[in-house]
């Protein structure tokens, strides 16, 4: 037992020096480092606007990125296009042409759409300062983008900043204009999205000059800038432009039969890589790269933290439980293990030393009745006898009297026979 004893702690000591080297080296680390590596800092989702033919409702879905997964949330009544979110009141705003009946009689109208898909027409978007909006600036805009409370829509080659602060008297109003120069840049941008760390919008330009490149946008200049080594594939408009923490998305309205969502690293270390197809489009348009699915990878991290150490304790007292449990449980407890199968599984072996003891008192009454019978049968046997002595008397009384007939018969014979005798 010494020397067995001795081996164990050698070992151990060997487990415990290997892990501490471990440890120290930091090939231990991989443990705690993948709580944060579930949550995907690059991962959000965007809503997508997408409008396959002239005249026809907007499609509105969701993208989740880098993934690709699309989900579709509603057909909306509106012809919809430049399209930016409101971090701060969760909402996206929008420029609609249109309904299912035509066309807007005073220009496009601005419309609200929630998380859900619902979209609320909010009417024409007018010049701040006006009584009452008797055409819409923002007629036939295809790219949009919110920063704060500024609304940015470009239209043409002017780009307008709409009042989308709830509480303010220009609410949903053209406060400014910038013309965006060079035009033949600016012409070619179909979407832009909105950069906070510099301040600049920035879209995908597909004239002859912007030649499918990255450009930016200065909302306070107009100025329109080439971003250098950042290029999508050459072909058609790209209607769909959105940041997110590492790449740009950008979404060709028509590559061939399809449209084709890309996904560009800002650093430009690598070139354009397909993410998500869908339908060829006439036009579209995208809003987001909502962070609110970075949440839930959190949660998700912080559980399984407290679950190794959980797991690391039970080892040590599960063999020092199972050695009292074994002589304890049978006797006292075999109803439980059969309530609970899932938790008392290893505890269903001990019961099985209790139907022996209930098998042992089985067959001693067994024994006892057989025994009662063959006493019966005894005195079956003895009840038997009885008339069969009854019935020798009566045929001893019978012998009796036919003795007796034959004494009488006998003595009346010698009797006659004297008789005549002396008469003779």
């Amino acid at each position: 037992m010494t020397g067995g004893r001795a081996r164990w702690a050698a070992m151990l000591g060997v487990a415990a020096a290997v892990s501490a080297l471990l440890a120290a080296t930091g090939w231990l680390a991989p443990g705690p480092s993948r709580g944060p590596a579930a949550q995907d800092p690059a991962s959000c989702t965007i809503l997508q606007a997408e409008n396959e033919r002239d005249g026809a409702p907007t499609t509105l879905r969701l993208l989740s990125l880098p993934d690709g997964a699309t989900k579709r949330l509603t057909q909306a009544g509106y012809w919809i296009n430049a399209m930016g979110y409101s971090a701060a009141q969760d909402v996206v705003y929008g420029v609609a042409d249109g309904t299912r009946r035509g066309r807007y009689d005073h220009g496009s109208h601005a419309v609200r759409i929630d998380a859900s898909g619902s979209v609320t027409d909010l009417g024409v978007v007018g010049r701040a300062g006006a009584r009452r909006p008797v055409w819409s600036l923002v007629t036939g805009a295809t790219a949009g983008a919110i920063a704060g409370n500024r609304w940015y829509v470009r239209q043409d080659s002017d780009l307008y900043t709409v009042d989308v602060d709830p509480a303010s008297a220009d609410y949903l109003r053209v406060v400014h204009r910038t013309a965006l120069r060079p035009v033949s840049l600016a012409v070619g941008v179909d979407d832009f999205a909105y950069d906070s760390s510099s301040g600049l919008l920035l879209g995908v330009s597909t004239t002859s000059r912007g030649d499918s490149s990255v450009v930016s946008l200065d909302p306070s200049t107009g100025e329109v800038a080439v971003v250098p080594g950042l290029r999508f594939p050459r072909g058609g408009a790209y209607g769909s432009v959105v940041l997110g923490p590492e790449a740009i998305y950008a979404t060709a309205n028509r590559d061939g039969r399809r449209s084709v969502t890309y996904r560009l690293l800002r650093d430009g270390s690598g070139p354009a890589v397909e993410v998500s197809t869908g339908p060829a489009l006439v036009s579209g348009d995208a809003a987001g790269c909502f962070a609110e699915a970075a949440p839930p990878p959190i949660t998700v991290s912080e559980s399984p933290a407290p679950t190794p150490s959980s797991t690391t304790s039970p080892p040590p007292p599960s063999p020092t439980a199972t050695t009292p449990t074994t002589p304890t449980t049978p006797a006292p407890e075999p109803p439980p293990p059969s309530r609970p199968p899932p938790v008392e599984q290893p505890a269903a072996v001990a019961p099985a030393p209790t139907p022996p003891p209930v098998v042992t008192p089985t067959p001693k009454p067994r024994a006892e009745e057989p025994t009662a019978p063959p006493s019966k049968h005894r005195v079956q046997p003895t009840e038997k006898p009885q008339p069969v002595v009854e019935g020798t008397a009566v045929k001893t009384k019978e012998k009796r009297r036919w003795g007796l007939t034959a004494l009488i018969l006998v003595l009346g014979g010698g009797a006659a026979v004297g008789h005549v005798r002396r008469h003779r």
